[in-house]
């Protein structure tokens, strides 16, 4: 981890910054085929901004707080809220955590004097509330207003799921590209008496990460092709939609407000449950559109779901938490 995620744990208001199986790392590959961790790539990504944030050796691995920091972060950014001094020897923004007195925490920044030497404009210098001692009291000398928190949503329908108005499904997306994100048992179920398909099922099981994303889009040709299957699969997940629908009815709070970083839009998380109805396996992102339909976009891993609601507010939910299960996609591209 780097100081700067830990020293902030500590800080905010207790809560799980992980996946508590410790699991949930996974890996992308980059540009030149190389395997990259979540927690490198937010390093790298704050790095990439000019902030110099120093690694230690790992006890936790805080993945869900890089996400969220780095997401906060770049959001702050195209807001404009991101303060820097006039003679730009420090800067500051506001994570959107608080500590332990309901305090905003602010992480601060100074200006890198051995820029020379290293590639980073800035050097983190610590977290603090307004007023409070050093960094606090420079923060109220520099900044009026203080730094602002990211703002990701201004009307009540990003918020709550309206179950008068029409849902329509982008089956292709979700059952097709991104088939990876479906429980493979649910699939070899759907898929049984296609031989080829439950060929692959046995591959994918037994493949790397590399192998997996082939073979996944060989799974999804074969889907595309069939019909009779198709129709299948697609019932299956149309009947886990409704019966999340009637949880919604029976708790409004089953459906969890998200941001999608990429599309920089608001959405809505529904639970699908297709092995178990009491165990969600996938979340469902409902977008409400401009004609007063919601669009189901895609599909999200348990994982990925909670690391995007997690940028609006800590989910207080039955079914979205941070002991939800592994996927192989779990850190793969939407």
């Amino acid at each position: 981890m780097g100081r700067f995620f830990g020293e902030l744990a500590d800080i905010a208001l207790p809560e799980l910054w992980d996946f508590e199986d410790g699991d949930g790392r996974g890996v992308r590959i980059n540009a030149s085929g190389c395997e990259v961790s979540p927690e490198q790539e937010a390093l790298d990504s704050l790095r990439s901004a000019g902030l110099q944030v120093v690694s230690a050796p790992p006890r936790h691995r805080f993945t869900i707080l890089k996400s969220y920091i780095c997401t906060t972060f770049f959001r702050l950014e195209s807001e404009g809220k991101i303060c820097i001094a006039p003679d730009r020897s420090f800067a500051a923004f506001n994570t959107g955590l608080v500590n332990k007195r309901y305090d905003d925490i602010y992480a601060c920044f100074e200006r890198n004097s051995s820029t020379w030497i290293d590639e980073w404009e800035w050097k983190f210098a610590g977290f603090t509330a307004s007023g409070r001692r050093g960094l606090g009291k420079r923060l109220v000398e520099l900044f009026n207003p203080l730094p602002e928190p990211a703002e990701y949503f201004s009307r009540k329908e990003d918020l709550l799921y309206d179950l008068d108005k029409d849902l329509i499904i982008d089956d292709d997306h979700v059952l097709i590209d991104n088939m990876s994100r479906l429980p493979l048992d649910f699939l070899a179920e759907e898929l049984r008496g296609d031989d080829d398909a439950m060929d692959l099922i046995d591959e994918i099981r037994a493949a790397n990460v590399a192998g997996k994303r082939r073979l996944y889009k060989e799974l999804g040709d074969i889907l595309e092709d069939d019909d009779r299957l198709f129709r299948r699969v697609r019932a299956r997940l149309n009947e886990a939609v409704e019966t999340a629908k009637k949880r919604v009815r029976w708790n409004f709070k089953t459906a969890i407000p998200s941001y999608y970083p990429r599309g920089d839009t608001m959405s809505l998380l529904l639970p699908i449950c297709l092995m178990d109805d009491e165990v969600a396996d996938a979340a469902l992102v409902v977008q409400l559109m401009p004609s007063g339909n919601y669009q189901g976009q895609t599909i999200l891993t348990m994982r990925q779901a909670y690391t995007n609601a997690r940028l609006i507010c800590r989910p207080d939910s039955d079914w979205l938490t941070t002991s939800s299960r592994a996927n192989e996609e779990d850190e793969d591209d939407e």
